[in-house]
């Protein structure tokens, strides 16, 4: 894969057109371009009035010239449409176009398009280490700063993948809520994994998970948002634990990055 491919992705609005040419003065190493419009703007219905047809009729618009604006550049440029309703629209075409470009470059512009296909991509762009822009007005294109957990990182040990793993299995079978798994026997189905170990000078296998290292690695996942506890007694003793949203999305793009690589040596979902 070239390593300076570099996707773009935008919410689609009325103005995109404008902000366009500002983000590829920023951005100059774009090499593909991906506008996630929601499927309504391409929907005609009889009970849209004057004014909503002519603001549909304007963002695809808006689209038709950053298309035309990419090729000039010699950019791929792709329409993506999404009921962005749901979360799982907005991400689900994310992480295949992730899958398919796992070591590319992301950014996203977020400035137009509605509050929750924004907001939804604005969640995705950092999932997947991307870089979210906006502008508004006669504003120049801003950076948004924020924080991120990089997935890349995930598996810098295996048993966070393998914890993830096994309290990810409480969602798997349409369950709406995950379920609390006590900390013993967290320890022990992680335990039962047989990582090995190595903390020898020369390389060769060391002892197997031991109460402490897995405490260490808890704290450091809680920290992380990647799984929550609770106390089941009134004193606090008896811990459980499950996998959060957040958990259960790093387990989706840390997969979707593997498929992408052929390897198939990660932790299974099933």
């Amino acid at each position: 894969m070239d390593p300076q491919e570099h996707i773009h992705i935008i919410s689609a609005g009325d103005s995109i057109h404008k902000t366009y040419p500002a983000v590829l003065e920023d951005l100059s190493t774009i090499t593909h371009t991906f506008i996630f419009a929601e499927k309504d703007v391409y929907t005609n219905s009889a009970r849209d009035d004057a004014q909503k047809r002519i603001w549909k009729c304007t963002i695809r618009d808006a689209i038709g010239e950053v298309n035309t604006i990419s090729l000039s550049r010699n950019i791929s440029c792709v329409l993506v449409t999404v009921d962005a309703a749901a979360f799982d629209s907005v991400r689900d075409p994310l992480l295949g176009i992730f899958s398919d470009h796992p070591d590319a470059r992301y950014s996203f512009d977020i400035s137009a398009g509605s509050k929750r296909l924004s907001l939804g991509l604005f969640s995705m762009s950092l999932w997947v280490e991307g870089d979210a822009y906006y502008a508004f007005g006669d504003s120049p294109v801003r950076r948004v700063p924020v924080p991120t957990l990089p997935v890349k990182n995930l598996p810098a040990h295996p048993y966070h993948l393998v914890i993830l793993t096994i309290l990810f299995r409480g969602q798997e079978h349409g369950k709406e809520t995950s379920t609390m798994m006590p900390k013993g026997t967290l320890f022990n189905e992680t335990k039962a994994w047989l990582i090995p170990v190595r903390d020898t000078e020369d390389g060769s296998t060391g002892q197997e998970l031991s109460p402490v290292a897995f405490s260490r690695i808890i704290t450091s996942m809680i920290r992380w948002n990647l799984i929550r506890e609770e106390s089941r007694t009134a004193n606090g003793q008896e811990k459980l634990y499950s996998i959060t949203p957040y958990g259960e999305l790093a387990l989706f793009v840390y997969s979707a990055r593997m498929r992408k690589r052929g390897v198939a040596s990660s932790p299974s979902f099933t």
